[in-house]
């Protein structure tokens, strides 16, 4: 038996489990479009993919160690990943017994045999999932070697537009020149100083943010000789805090990017690496679902921990956003561990501290899942001091719940809501010991963080999570954006480009248009009728204007000017002319961009 995977890292993995079988690894993808020519058929829109630099040995490697082999096709589980494996079928299906597809969502012995036990003949699997690869990567490569060039000749530098990247640059700028435009405005805070038996504590004004400066002396002048403040309604209530589900894709690329400081590329390449060393599932999902197994584990080992308090009566239900993802789960640890035993388990991986801290990460969120909710007691009470009203807050915590295994680091709560209370009962004199009047301003919205941006994309549907940490990498890379303070900041490149698109080529800035966008990719990866590649790859060349009527007769060939200009620059650049550029207007300003901008 032959396994054909992406990553070499796993080989050793594998082979410690299925000592029988030889692995090869493609190494990610091994072919793809040449980055020298658009490689796409300006009418068809078929691509043509080439050996990648560097792998021309993969394909001799694949056909000779699959030959009369039964071959299981185990790249990574996505639409990336089936792509990947779909041309690994291609060079090998000729020469194999049989070629089977398996999906392996965790490197363990259980997870691996599983896998390979539920694999189905390649014919049989969803070409859908080819089919959106194809339309995903033909669109783009359009949109970067069309708009690219013209950007950068119109502006005279080096420009690159992308059909997912341009959308997540101008989300950022037009933060920052929302900040930029913001007039802050200032606002008076009345609060009175209460102490009751010892116990010191703030009551607000419940007009809230005082915006006239002589109105709120007026209230501080009224209050100034009041020494008790009459408890007027006291009110206490239980509230609940719920755990949140396990970690998504995008939710541990934002908790990893808050609490650990590490950008979404660092952290996907620190999952990566757990992942092929067969301590979490497969980190690349949307899913929130935790096998009914797991989930049986973990109440055991809380029980055990813990005790039966900290566990709902029935296990927690979280829902997935996409009902189609309910059929993979969620990130999480593939077996269930005492966090003492967590620094031992990544020192024999040969890991890292950084891998031991997302681990660790990974494995509370989803223990904290499925474990009882945090009880406080939230009290409000309201007072009248001379007239005037005035409200405190304050919650204690009863049972710390799931809190007990997992907390995010958050901003600090506002004083009123989090401080602590004494006992009031309506109708009580409380002491009143100082009064204040504070001037604040109004603050404008706060930059993104790499975090809060990944989460913006998936709010706006633009992308895919298994995208994020590669756009993220794209946009810091082109100097579009800077990392400032861990907030993410425009750049000039950034508005410049943006500007220019909004103005010449609206189309690729619009977030509702790049969601639709990514939603009819879906419907071409569900093999929805009427869907298909080539009419995505279509709209989106059409939505380009790209061949320009001055530089094209009416057959769609270029124009003489055109022509001519184009063969002159083939012959001070000693190269052919291609023979579609001499045909197609399109083809032939495809050919001149690259040209006149390599």
């Amino acid at each position: 038996m032959l396994i054909i995977i992406e990553s070499p890292n796993k080989i050793k993995k594998l082979r410690s489990i299925l000592p029988q079988a030889k692995v090869v690894a493609t190494v990610g993808h091994f072919m793809d479009l040449p980055s020298d020519k658009m490689a796409v058929d300006l009418t068809t829109y078929e691509p043509t993919f080439t050996t990648s630099p560097g792998k021309k040995d993969v394909l001799s490697k694949l056909r000779d160690a699959a030959k009369g082999e039964d071959v299981i096709i185990a790249t990574d589980p996505d639409r990336e990943g089936y792509a990947i494996g779909t041309m690994a079928y291609d060079q090998v299906r000729t020469f194999a017994r049989s070629c089977r597809r398996a999906e392996i969502r965790e490197i363990t012995d259980k997870g691996v045999k599983a896998a390979l036990a539920a694999s189905i003949p390649f014919e049989q699997t969803n070409r859908g999932l080819y089919d959106a690869f194809l339309g995903r990567r033909v669109g783009d490569r359009l949109v970067g070697y069309i708009l690219s060039p013209i950007a950068s000749g119109e502006l005279r530098g080096k420009y690159s537009v992308g059909r997912v990247q341009t959308p997540a640059v101008k989300l950022v700028v037009d933060r920052e020149r929302e900040i930029r435009a913001f007039k802050p405005e200032p606002f008076w805070v009345l609060s009175v100083l209460l102490d009751k038996d010892g116990t010191r504590f703030r009551a607000f004004s419940v007009a809230g943010n005082l915006k006239d400066k002589g109105g709120a002396d007026a209230i501080l002048a009224a209050i100034g000789s009041a020494c008790f403040a009459l408890a007027e309604k006291v009110e206490t209530r239980e509230t609940r805090q719920n755990p949140k589900a396990p970690f998504t894709t995008v939710d541990l690329q934002a908790t990893a990017n808050s609490q650990m400081k590490i950008a979404p590329e660092r952290s996907m390449k620190l999952a990566q690496d757990l992942f092929e060393a067969g301590l979490i599932s497969y980190h690349r999902t949307d899913s929130v679902r935790i096998a009914d197994e797991f989930i049986t584990a973990i109440r055991s080992h809380v029980s055990s921990r813990l005790g039966t308090a900290y566990l709902p009566a029935k296990p927690n239900s979280h829902k997935s956003k996409n009902s189609q993802a309910e059929a993979h789960e969620a990130i999480r640890p593939t077996q269930m561990r005492s966090l003492q035993d967590i620094p031992a388990i990544i020192g024999r991986e040969g890991l890292s501290g950084e891998h031991e801290k997302l681990y660790t990460l990974i494995y509370r969120r989803a223990v904290a899942s499925q474990m009882a909710a945090a009880v406080y007691d939230a009290t409000t009470m309201d007072f009248d001091v001379a007239g005037q009203k005035f409200r405190a807050k304050g919650r204690v915590l009863k049972f710390d719940g799931f809190l007990a295994i997992y907390q995010e680091t958050q901003a600090p709560a506002e004083e009123e809501e989090n401080q602590r209370l004494p006992p009031v009962s309506k109708g009580d004199r409380v002491p009143k010991v100082g009064e204040e009047l504070s001037e604040k301003t109004t603050k404008p919205p706060g930059r993104y963080t790499e975090g809060s941006l990944v989460k913006a994309l998936e709010r706006f549907g633009i992308g895919r999570p298994s995208t994020y940490a590669s756009i993220m990498q794209v946009i810091k890379a082109r100097g579009y954006v800077r990392v400032e303070k861990g907030k993410l900041a425009a750049e000039p490149a950034g508005e410049i480009i943006i500007d220019f698109l909004t103005e010449k080529h609206l189309w690729i800035t619009e977030l509702d248009l790049t969601r639709k966008m990514e939603e009819y990719l879906d419907r071409i990866e569900g093999k929805e009728p009427g869907a298909s590649w080539q009419k995505f790859c279509k709209g989106v060349h059409a939505r380009m204007g790209y061949a320009r009527p001055a530089e094209r007769r009416s057959d769609g060939a270029p124009s003489e000017k055109a022509l001519a200009f184009a063969r002159d620059i083939a012959r001070k650049k000693g190269v052919e002319l291609p023979e579609e550029a001499k045909t197609s207007a399109v083809a032939c300003r495809v050919w001149l961009d690259l040209q006149l901008n390599a």
